[in-house]
């Protein structure tokens, strides 16, 4: 199956998207002078946006990849909340599985870029304990709503709080007995709580962590990593990527992908553009190696541009007919 063919059997499909909600606020503007207050950068602020970020950037992509997509989570009540659920609504992302805690700090990350690209500075506003036993029963509630007539789930797991171990023991048994695959971006602290699922993935410094290589993950033991991972986990495909060395899947077979070459402004959200891709292929396809190259190439596509991005249409159409 091609890319052309793969991107086909995405349109419509429904996605679920169980994780932690973050909101990217951008604050563009011109570096003009070095502070005479201390040694930094004085950035004349031009322009301020606001993006979906963490699992609800994994949304993003998913409805970019022609998917429909709900979402459950948890937000605070706050401005930052607020913000986030318009601009998910916007973009067409069923929201009635969020949960609303108003205790809670809605997770954001403030970055402040000079001059384009130059990235100066990153504030991140968060909370990190665990949601209350109320929410967390409120979203396995949401979740099992959300489940029927759905084609795959992705669990994305920041440790923000809101993904905990009984949630995903639920949505990885409830999705297994229904036949739907269960796609997650876990870290690795939070590993165990992922058995059972279709895909695993992580990025090189994830996959070290994991399995306490603390001199770095080199390429050519990145396959063996991916099966010594895939069996302690207990899961069927565990997915690392690489950055420019591209990606090795160790499954129902293994591969390693190249990554395409191309110029990198910024890497903030590849992850998630692979992680919505392979999970509509997983969906689409079962196991193939096609999925994973699709990845590479719509992962390539939001590595080029300054933030958090999604593949454009014309990325898309350009994918398709190469």
């Amino acid at each position: 199956m091609n890319h052309g063919e793969l991107l086909a059997r995405f349109q419509g499909m429904n996605a679920l998207v169980v994780g932690d909600l973050m909101l990217d606020e951008y604050i563009f503007g011109r570096a003009t002078r070095i502070s005479p207050e201390a040694p930094v950068m004085v950035v004349r602020q031009q322009q301020t946006k606001n993006l979906p970020g963490g699992a609800a950037n994994v949304a993003r992509n998913l409805i970019a990849l022609g998917a429909k997509v709900s979402m459950v989570g948890v937000l605070g009540c706050d401005r930052s909340g607020e913000t986030l659920e318009a601009s998910l609504q916007d973009q067409g992302i069923l929201t009635t599985g969020i949960v609303h805690e108003p205790s809670r700090t809605t997770t954001r990350k403030t970055r402040v870029v000079a001059d384009h690209s130059h990235q100066v500075l990153r504030i991140d506003h968060e909370d990190e304990g665990p949601v209350s036993a109320a929410t967390d029963s409120k979203l396995v509630d949401q979740s099992k709503a959300h489940l029927d007539g759905c084609d795959v789930v992705v669990l994305s797991d920041y440790l923000k709080g809101a993904v905990s171990p009984r949630l995903c023991e639920y949505v990885i048994a409830a999705a297994n007995a229904k036949g739907i695959p269960v796609v997650a971006n876990p870290k690795p602290r939070s590993l165990s709580h992922y058995k059972g699922a279709t895909l695993v993935s992580l990025n090189r410094l994830e996959a070290s962590d994991a399995l306490g290589i603390w001199q770095g993950l080199a390429d050519e033991n990145a396959l063996q990593a991916a099966e010594d991972l895939r069996n302690s986990i207990g899961v069927q495909t565990v997915l690392i990527t690489l950055g420019e060395a591209g990606m090795a899947v160790f499954g129902e077979g293994s591969l390693t992908v190249p990554a395409p070459r191309v110029e990198v402004y910024d890497t903030a959200g590849a992850g998630d553009t692979v992680v919505a891709t392979v999970a509509l292929g997983m969906a689409a396809a079962g196991f193939d190696e096609e999925i994973f190259r699709l990845a590479a190439q719509t992962a390539a596509c939001v590595v080029r541009r300054v933030g958090v991005a999604t593949p454009s249409k014309e990325d898309l159409a350009e994918i398709a007919s190469g």
